[in-house]
């Protein structure tokens, strides 16, 4: 019988050897591909502003000026904001797909979009219902309720202290549905707000600010890590239920670990940009389809590529045809099938 520590172990574990080393290089890679896209994302919007211009702005700190303050207080968190939420939406998505060995299972999956997304529009109906002025209380209501949710699916699912695939993902539907007919009626019935909602449920990073920044940067950073520190009892657990509980993955808590883990980090970058879909189905794919399952790899090169996929969409999200901003969900779609349909046919003519 195989440990866990033998697994580890093995460098040879599908098909890679010096993993470390190629991990090392691909955080290389993807760290000057997020500083390169992001500063020519830096270029464009309502005003094109020059490179020349935003390298000085960026040096010499410049806030004293309209161009300044379109870079250091417009751009630069939106840039910024866009980078946190790719990475944790492809690195969650990544994990939930090791976690419950379901290849369309998103970082939406289990209920936290529904809850966030129910906090958000509740918050806007009542703002033109009461006459008070909640905007700049929409993350917290938000967050509140994907924490709901969350709650809600956990208690669903648990069985004593087990916690079933099967019964998650249940719950997590059935969550899913109910709030999502409550946000229904809310878009049916409130005369106005509806085009903040619907603008809200497609995904918007245009309230990006660096205090935003600072209550998520941190939070985000360490549940990436902390899940990709997992990556070897996903591995295990890649394997099948039962090799996973040969090798000493303590299955249950592991799941109710990711679960946890994903599911916070989930609420949190969702109650400041809204629901951004995509992301966390499809780049994991092409993570996998790039370097392969291994998830020491493939979730440190999804966190990396779901974020520069997401600087680019919000580039064109708020240049294509400024002034007007398109929602990002919509671009992150549009861009994202037809590139993953490709490499899914491209794996095919290999394999064939």
């Amino acid at each position: 019988m195989r440990s866990l520590v033998e697994l580890k172990n093995n460098n040879n574990l599908y098909g890679y050897t010096n993993w470390r080393y190629k991990a090392l290089l691909i955080l290389i890679i993807g760290f000057f591909a997020i500083l390169i896209v992001g500063f020519i994302g830096l270029n464009f919007g309502t005003i094109i502003i020059q490179p020349e211009k935003i390298w000085s702005i960026i040096w010499q700190h410049q806030t004293d000026n309209s161009l300044g303050l379109i870079i250091w207080e417009l751009r630069l968190p939106r840039l910024i904001m866009a980078m946190l939420a790719g990475m944790t939406l492809a690195s969650v998505g990544g994990s939930f797909q090791g976690m419950l060995r379901n290849p369309l299972a998103d970082p939406y999956i289990l209920g936290v979009s529904a809850g966030a997304a129910l906090g958000a529009c509740l918050a806007i109906a009542l703002q033109y219902t009461l006459k008070l002025y909640l905007i700049p209380y929409l993350p917290f209501f938000s967050l509140l309720g994907a924490l709901i949710s969350i709650a809600l699916v956990y208690l669903l699912s648990q069985k004593q202290t087990r916690l079933s695939v099967s019964d998650l993902l249940l719950a997590g539907v059935a969550i899913n549905f109910f709030f999502s007919a409550i946000i229904t009626l809310l878009l049916a019935t409130s005369k106005q707000g509806t085009h903040t909602m619907l603008f809200w449920l497609m995904g918007d990073l245009s309230t990006a600010n660096w205090q935003k920044i600072s209550w998520v940067i941190l939070p985000v950073f360490l549940g990436t890590l902390l899940l990709t520190s997992s990556s070897l009892e996903l591995n295990a657990m890649a394997l099948g239920e039962e090799e996973a509980l040969h090798l000493g993955v303590q299955t249950e808590k592991f799941r109710m670990k990711i679960f946890l883990i994903g599911s916070l980090m989930i609420a949190l970058i969702v109650s400041f940009t809204g629901l951004i879909g995509f992301v966390g189905l499809v780049i994991p794919h092409i993570a996998r389809l790039l370097v392969g399952p291994d998830h020491r790899i493939m979730l440190p090169v999804s966190a990396l590529a779901g974020s520069v996929f997401l600087i680019i969409c919000d580039t064109i999200a708020r240049s294509l045809i400024a002034p007007i901003e398109i929602p990002i969900g919509a671009i992150t779609a549009i861009l994202g099938a037809p590139f993953f349909i490709h490499l899914l046919k491209r794996r095919n003519n290999i394999n064939e």
